[in-house]
């Protein structure tokens, strides 16, 4: 089902100043002028990678099977670190090891192909931009109807991580983080909401920066201007938000601080 896929997704911390995500479709539509690109998102922090595989679970099962993910945070470009192509639950995902697809390869039958074969590069690889010169090609390749066999040889030990869950620390305590900050300055932490927020509980507190926050609101309209409330987000997890401002700025915080969680 994932042989002749039109759908590319893409997924960097290239961001929007530089051309780097413009030149990455520009030699997808040279190779496969057929495809459709969606750019999924550019602006994940530099290097962040756990920040990136947090936004790739949440996007994923939107969608359609077949789709093919480039992601590129690849502070190891230029090193030794492979090139990956990884085939899990009908979708194809290509880009770094680094840890990036820890949670593909966690899929029932994912399997992890090296990218080796030059035919499928650009033919001028360099040391510091595999987005344009190995991944934006295999990817176009695939799009185009190239099976992933032909990319090189599978992987067996991939790169993992540890998982993005939060970690229990006591009976009633977790210890998690942010895991991503919106446009808005909300911050969505990687705690399940369904878990760790009415109903499920009583109730619920999440240290973050040097304030706890308790109120629970259903939605930002609900909120009371000026206080920071919880809300369980669109991607699952709980948000700590602030109506109409950013919750980040007013605590000082960025993508990977702690939070820490108590239920009753």
């Amino acid at each position: 089902m994932m042989r002749g896929s039109r759908l590319i997704a893409l997924l960097t911390d290239f961001g929007w100043r530089d051309p780097f995500a413009g030149v990455m479709k520009g030699v997808i539509a040279g190779i496969a002028p057929r495809a459709r690109v969606i750019d999924l998102c550019h602006d994940i922090e530099p290097h962040e990678i756990d920040q990136a595989r947090f936004l790739l679970r949440s996007s994923v099962p939107y969608f359609p099977k077949g789709t093919i993910f480039v992601c590129v945070v690849d502070p190891g470009v230029g090193s030794a670190r492979r090139a990956l192509c990884v085939e899990s639950g009908s979708r194809i995902f290509i880009g770094p090891d680094n840890g990036l697809f820890t949670e593909m390869l966690a899929e029932t039958g994912a399997r992890a192909r090296e990218i080796t074969n030059p035919r499928l590069r650009l033919p001028s690889v360099s040391q510091t931009f595999h987005g344009r010169d190995v991944f934006a090609p295999a990817a176009a390749h695939l799009a185009s109807g190239v099976p992933p066999s032909r990319l090189g040889k599978l992987v067996r030990d991939p790169v993992r991580l540890p998982p993005l869950d939060p970690v229990r620390t006591g009976r009633r305590f977790w210890s998690g983080r942010v895991a991503h900050i919106d446009r808005f300055g909300n911050l969505i932490t990687n705690l399940p909401a369904a878990e760790f927020l009415p109903p499920a509980v009583r109730g619920a507190a999440v240290k973050a920066g040097f304030q706890t926050i308790t109120r629970v609101c259903r939605s930002y309209a609900e909120a009371p201007e000026g206080e920071l409330f919880l809300i369980a987000g669109s991607s699952g997890a709980i948000e700590i938000s602030l109506r109409q401002s950013s919750a980040a700025k007013k605590l000082g915080v960025a993508v990977g601080a702690p939070v820490d969680l108590e239920i009753w």
